[in-house]
């Protein structure tokens, strides 16, 4: 074995403003390693040399057959200033990104200055929102300068203060994020309510596709969040009075609500697609989970469908359904070969447990089955590396033993994930260019749950099932209006 450092993130300042600088060139290289003999560093040596042919592969790689985990090799470190606390808010949403913030419970932050929105300059409210917000940071500086508060607090002093700055409050962020992640952030806040996530869009977006054209592609405004949230909200809006109450009314209470726990119907796993649609009920209305729970547990079928049906509309095949599907959790257990474990531990959202691999249980390729010759002498193999096991066992140790054996042998698995990464699992797996053996086991699955969970599993398929099963399921929406088909529109 030899590790050999490819690249490592430098200060800007250091680097040559060159073509041959772009983080594609390593992208590029590694997308190519699981079609090509060569050595690693040739690779790179090609990418480096030969760009707009590496940009071309990441085309063809990243966009056209679907790899979009190559674009996760090229990293940017940003520097985000001046930006406020909702800003940051919708900027840390994202997962898959590194981010330190310049925290107010250490640094004071009494200079006065705030983040007037876009939308309210030149309004008869702009000078409100400049006297309220002066007057929070009057109250801050005079507790945070408070000489007995000082002795009192100590260290925490600024911790208590900050309390009263407002989300207007600008701070700074250190973020590294990868080119998957980034043309998410863009193609989302292109589509985001407030100005300032869209400049932030914008700005991201102008930082980084000069650098990386090939990376950072789709990013016109993917709004198919907002489509589903507004048609969730008419759903309910049109069901009468059970999401209407004093519960949705905004009032001033006499003591804040605490956290406590939810008095409501607990959550089981024997009835996950309720707690799913009232997390979509929560979401989308000023209900307490409890009450959202309530009213979920007394929908029928066709009403949770009703819930549902605008995510499953709007959300094309590329994007990951809303977060409230990770209120399902599912775990799994089974036997997979090594060949087909390499495609299930890719899935990186997931709990992944299991047992060493059992040198007497294997996988039987249909090839070796097309003549008694090639059964005979792959069952041999098998054997021969099952004694070879036990062998080194006793001899040595359990671990050492596991060299000898194939990619056919066997070990079980623990698979849990939530619904979420479930769909995402499966539009990979059960999709018709997929690994067999992976798909047998990814195609059970979903025959499984299509059983027990009609309803929530009803768009579970693979990418190349996703027309036909929206097709199905929503053929009476053809001329709903409301607006293009998801699935006409860019896909990764």
């Amino acid at each position: 074995m030899k590790v050999a450092l490819a690249g490592a993130t430098i200060d800007r300042r250091f680097w040559k403003e060159d073509r041959a600088a772009t983080p594609e060139t390593i992208s590029a290289a590694y997308a190519r390693v699981s079609h090509s003999p060569r050595e690693l560093s040739v690779l790179r040596d090609e990418a480096v040399n030969e760009v707009d042919k590496a940009r071309a592969s990441n085309e063809r790689i990243i966009y056209r057959m679907g790899h979009s985990s190559v674009a996760e090799h090229a990293v940017f470190n940003l520097d985000v200033s001046d930006c406020s606390r909702l800003l940051v808010e919708f900027i840390e949403h994202h997962r898959l990104a590194s981010y330190t913030e310049r925290s107010q419970r250490y640094v004071f932050f009494g200079n006065k200055t705030f983040v007037l929105p876009d939308e309210l300059k030149g309004t008869p409210l702009e000078e409100e929102v400049r006297k309220l917000e002066g007057d929070k940071f009057d109250l801050y500086n005079k507790v945070a300068a408070d000489p007995a508060l000082k002795e009192r607090f100590g260290d925490g002093l600024l911790e208590q203060a900050r309390y009263v700055l407002g989300l207007t409050c600008p701070t700074d962020i250190g973020l590294t994020v990868n080119a998957r992640e980034a043309e998410h952030m863009i193609s989302q806040g292109a589509a985001h309510p407030l100005s300032e996530v869209r400049e932030f869009s914008k700005q991201l977006l102008e930082v980084t596709c000069h650098l990386a054209p090939s990376l950072i592609k789709y990013t016109k405004k993917s709004d198919h969040a907002e489509r589903a949230k507004r048609e969730i909200a008419s759903v309910m809006s049109s069901s009468g009075t059970a999401f209407s109450g004093p519960e949705r009314e905004t009032s001033v209470r006499a003591a804040p609500e605490g956290p406590g726990i939810c008095s409501g119907r607990p959550t089981t796993c024997d009835d996950p697609e309720t707690e799913i649609a009232a997390t979509l009920i929560f979401e989308n209305s000023s209900l307490p989970f409890c009450r959202a729970r309530e009213i979920a547990g007394g929908m029928r079928d066709e009403e949770l469908m009703d819930l549902f049906l605008p995510v499953f509309r709007n959300y094309p095949v590329h994007a990951s359904l809303p977060r409230a599907f990770e209120m399902m959790d599912l775990t799994l257990s089974f036997h997979i070969s090594a060949s087909a474990f390499a495609q299930l531990k890719r899935h990186r959202m997931a709990t992944i447990i299991t047992q060493p691999y059992d040198p007497g249980l294997w996988e039987t390729p249909e090839v070796f089955l097309s003549s008694k010759d090639l059964t005979e002498r792959f069952w041999d193999l098998m054997k021969r590396s099952r004694e070879l096991y036990g062998a080194i066992t006793r001899a040595k140790d359990r671990n050492v033993a596991e060299y000898v054996l194939t990619n056919a042998h066997k070990r079980r698995v623990i698979f849990k994930a939530n619904l979420r990464e479930m769909y995402h699992f499966v539009r990979l797996r059960s999709d018709v260019h997929a690994q067999e053996e992976i798909r047998v086991i990814s195609d059970m699955i979903v025959q499984e749950m299509k059983k027990r969970f009609p309803v929530v599993t009803a768009m579970l398929c693979g990418k190349d099932g996703y027309p036909g099963a929206r097709e199905r399921i929503m053929g009476c929406y053809a001329d709903d209006g409301i607006g293009p088909d998801p699935l006409k529109e860019g896909k990764r």
